[in-house]
């Protein structure tokens, strides 16, 4: 196992600059995902960090090796894709085995090795089929016990459970937290889907336009944005624009938002407020009052949709066994907002 630091990574197509001058440090045995927007250069980097795209500049180090340069059969890399990639003429066997033979691995210790990963999967029993035998959820299994079975110093997912159901794709996260925690191989996750993020992740890596926006830990990334765009990417905003007035942010139509610090007197900013930090006071008037106009009943919670004023709505959302899940439309609601949970940028956003 190494360590992963990529170093003023770039890469251009002619006058388009698709990743700019990145740089990371991915400490051994740590799990970073790369999440972002689609084309903002995630899936770029993972495919220089790979060996399958060339960079325009910028170095890439597994541990103290230079691996910039490097055909992918040389870096010693595991790489699970969003398609599986498995050979469907070989048995889920012969495809766990496949890299291995590649290193010249047989007999005994091959079999030992294959039967080993598989079991790591829970699929030891499953040597004998073929991928068209297996569900979604296995086939991905046998695909990440493939990319561990060479036993890589780098592991590195291509947005691996895009393509399974929703609960599918639970069981699946929970499956590589497992087999990560177990093995501790430095892992880097491209995802576009926040709560993979999340729950898998030591750390987050946010992009956009080529640009890390903040990299933290899942904690620091949800309650600590860095910047407009990471509290308007993450959670379940509402993104609202104004101006600050007199210490407050002014909305349209004389609603106001508190502020937790000072802000340039006449500063248009954009305002992100996320559906769980809404508390709603069911009867209750003020500044920030209005009427519920829709409930959707979403399972675990209740989210409401509520007009404040003229032309503006907002999104809630609370607990579906809570005493505020079964409000009714039209019900007046004033809204209650910690001034710390209420993220203001300026109206640029990017940082």
């Amino acid at each position: 196992m190494s360590s992963l630091s990529i170093k003023n990574l770039t890469k251009r197509y002619d006058d388009l600059t698709v990743v700019n001058s990145v740089s990371l440090e991915v400490g051994q045995g740590e799990f970073v995902s790369l999440l972002g927007p689609s084309g903002c250069g995630k899936t770029t980097i993972l495919r220089m960090i790979a060996g399958l795209l060339d960079p325009s500049g910028g170095q890439i180090l597994f541990g103290d090796q230079d691996v910039t340069r490097l055909p992918p059969n040389k870096r010693n890399i595991g790489l699970v894709f969003q398609s599986y990639a498995l050979f469907p003429h070989l048995t889920v066997h012969e495809n766990v085995a496949f890299g291995l033979r590649r290193q010249k691995v047989s007999g005994r210790e091959l079999d030992m090795r294959v039967g080993e990963a598989l079991e790591r999967v829970r699929l030891g029993q499953h040597g004998a089929r073929y991928p068209r035998q297996l569900s979604g959820g296995q086939q991905q299994r046998v695909a990440l016990a493939r990319s561990i079975a060479p036993r890589p110093s780098i592991l590195l997912f291509d947005e691996p459970l895009s393509n399974l159901d929703a609960q599918l794709r639970e069981e699946m996260q929970i499956e590589i937290k497992r087999l990560q925690a177990e093995l501790k191989i430095t892992s880097l996750f491209v995802t576009h889907d926040q709560h993979e993020a999340m729950s898998l992740s030591d750390r987050i890596c946010l992009m956009s336009g080529g640009d890390i926006q903040q990299f933290a830990s899942p904690e620091d990334v949800y309650f600590r944005p860095a910047n407009g765009f990471v509290s308007g990417f993450v959670g379940s905003p509402n993104k609202l624009s104004g101006q600050v007035r007199g210490g407050r942010v002014a909305l349209a139509h004389g609603v106001e938002l508190d502020l937790d610090r000072p802000l340039t007197e006449g500063m248009a900013v954009s305002v992100t407020l996320r559906q769980e930090d809404i508390h709603l006071v069911p009867g209750a008037e003020g500044p920030l009052a209005g009427t519920i106009s829709l409930r959707i009943f979403e399972g675990a919670h209740v989210q409401y949709v509520i007009a404040l004023g003229q032309g503006i709505e907002v999104l809630a959302r609370v607990n579906s066994r809570g005493p505020l899940a079964n409000l009714v439309p039209g019900t007046q609601v004033a809204l209650d907002i910690a001034p710390d949970r209420i993220f203001v940028a300026q109206a640029e956003g990017v940082a």
